[in-house]
């Protein structure tokens, strides 16, 4: 049974995630999440059992390399604007949307680079004289390519003011340190003899530790605020889902938790500045005990250490590089991107040595797993083609909402729905087009739907205006007033409900939101709060004379 712990863990995480997602929540209709999981399972166990040997390994550093190696190129050239970025507030992106996820894949390929400039340098020096100048030939083009990449990544990172990033790099790059130079440290007698220097050295190290995080936290404060609240009202999500509100399900449930804390009136000015709705926990570990539970969150921890543990006597480069991605998931939200996904299923996969496992399985056991595997794969590829395909008529007929055809949208998103009622993009346009197309109910149908998996406010905006167009007042101030505390910097839902309040002959209420309106410190501003401001200075007007 010890033999197949890893396996059986990470077994128990997919039922886990799987139970919390299907049994004790509705997220049926989540099914990119869902299959996408499934996949990553399955890829999972293929590697375990097909690609986990030492050449496999190498192999997969020299990729890392040269992944590592293209970005850094790309994102040189997009720095001194040769090539565009893809993103237009931000020159440094590679091949991602923003330099977030970029700097945090540069952090991953840096301790990997690190390694085998250490390793080749090994290598070196216990080979033959007489086969050194071949020998050292070879090495000298890994160890210039390594050299490049990890001197780029390091004049790189910096420009990408990632603070996630840099934590994560330096992370990665000690445990290759510490691994380089284990054998030549002799840590019992180190302490023995410099027993009271290393507390001088431990409090120093403290205090520049502690001085360094400050400087990281005001290098952009509302930025770090904006984290902290979110991780805030995650945690106060967990509390009340100890078992997870479903894979796919956490904007929702965060938006209905963040809009219930701001109505107690319990939040800080700066807590209601910097709120936003986010899609992801921008902490993955909260991420994964919010939508999937304690015990997922339990069992994900064990088979990520016991793997940074298990490669770090082999590899201690995908070791780093496991542990960089570690770091970076606790400040960013690399598991929403295949990228990363990708990655952290090859490095969980490689935490073993080869030999073993073929002593293991018998042709026939192993044969007939990998073909059982291979099926569920393709079983979960043939469930989630329709899906693709719809993403990529979507894509191409987008374009008659963004003309203003709303007519044109709802005959042609209908098809669709069943489909792509994950997507959130899909459901606000669809929604609001029936909505245009004053086809109330059933746009509130598709947006309810859309609420589940996403908190932007916009959503409930245009679901109060749906039960405005109804005559149904109750609930669409209820739905108003839920968009104004999701995001409570934001005026517009606030408007709305000084709209409904002054139609509906509610005069007091009305007065009490104008001044909310004329009062509220937006984090935006802009000539469209100029126009809502004026409307109700004009209604305050009105209603004192």
């Amino acid at each position: 049974m010890k033999k197949y712990l890893d396996e059986i863990l990470v077994f128990a995480l997919g039922a886990s995630v799987y139970f919390s997602a299907l049994v004790v929540n509705d997220a049926w209709d989540n099914r990119s999440k869902l299959y996408g999981f499934g996949l990553l399972l399955v890829l999972y166990f293929l590697l375990r059992f097909i690609l986990n040997t030492k050449c496999t390994k190498s192999i997969i550093c020299f990729l890392i390399i040269a992944a590592g190696l293209y970005e850094v190129g790309l994102g040189l050239l997009q720095l001194y604007g040769f090539e565009s970025s893809n993103h237009g507030l931000f020159r440094l992106t590679g091949t991602f949307f923003n330099p977030g996820p970029y700097a945090g894949f540069l952090s991953l390929v840096a301790p990997v680079s690190l390694w085998f400039l250490f390793k080749t340098n090994n290598e070196v020096k216990n080979k033959n004289s007489s086969n050194i100048l071949k020998f050292f030939n070879v090495l000298t083009i890994i160890k210039i390519i390594c050299g490049i990449t990890f001197v780029i990544i390091l004049l790189v990172l910096p420009a990408t003011m990632s603070r996630a990033a840099w934590l994560a790099a330096i992370a990665g790059c000690l445990i290759v340190i510490y691994k380089h130079y284990e054998s030549k440290l002799h840590l019992a007698e180190f302490y023995q003899s410099y027993k009271k220097k290393l507390y001088t050295i431990l409090c120093c190290t403290i205090i520049v530790i502690v001085i360094a995080l400050a400087g990281i936290y005001f290098l952009k404060k509302d930025s770090a605020d904006g984290r902290l609240l979110t991780w805030k009202i995650s945690l106060k999500t967990v509390v009340k889902h100890p078992l997870g509100v479903g894979l796919g399900n956490f904007s929702g449930a965060y938006g209905d938790e963040q809009a219930a804390y701001f109505a107690s009136g319990k939040a800080s000015e700066t807590e209601e500045y910097v709120a936003g709705n986010p899609e992801y926990g921008f902490n993955e570990y909260l991420q994964i005990l919010v939508e999937s539970g304690v015990v997922a969150f339990i069992l994900f921890i064990v088979i990520a250490f016991r793997a940074v543990k298990a490669l770090s006597k082999h590899n201690a480069g995908l070791a780093g590089s496991l542990m960089a991605l570690l770091v970076f998931a606790a400040f960013s939200y690399p598991f929403s991107l295949w990228e990363f996904l990708i990655m952290l299923v090859v490095l969980l996969a490689m935490k073993h040595t080869d030999n073993t496992d073929n002593r293991r399985f018998q042709l026939f056991k192993k044969s007939a797993l990998i073909s059982l595997i291979s099926v569920i794969g393709v079983l979960i590829i043939y469930r989630l083609y329709p899906v693709y395909q719809a993403n990529k008529s979507y894509k191409k007929i987008s374009i008659y909402y963004h003309s203003g055809l709303f007519k044109e949208v709802i005959e042609v998103y209908n098809p669709l729905y069943r489909h792509l009622n994950d997507n959130t993009q899909f459901l606000f346009e669809y929604g609001r087009s029936l909505s245009m197309s004053e086809r109330y109910e059933e746009s509130n149908a598709v947006l309810q739907r859309a609420t589940k998996i996403s908190c932007d406010p916009m959503f409930y905006n245009i679901m109060g205006n749906n039960y405005k167009a109804l005559k149904d007042i109750d609930k669409a101030e209820a739905s108003y007033l839920k968009a104004a505390y999701i995001v409570p910097n934001r005026l517009y839902p606030w408007y709305l409900l000084m709209k409904l309040y002054s139609e509906t002959g509610q005069t007091e209420k009305a007065l009490k939101t104008a001044k909310t309106v004329l009062t509220k410190e937006p984090k935006v501003h802009s000539k469209a709060i100029e126009e809502m401001r004026t409307e109700a200075e004009k209604l305050k007007v009105q209603n004192e004379s």
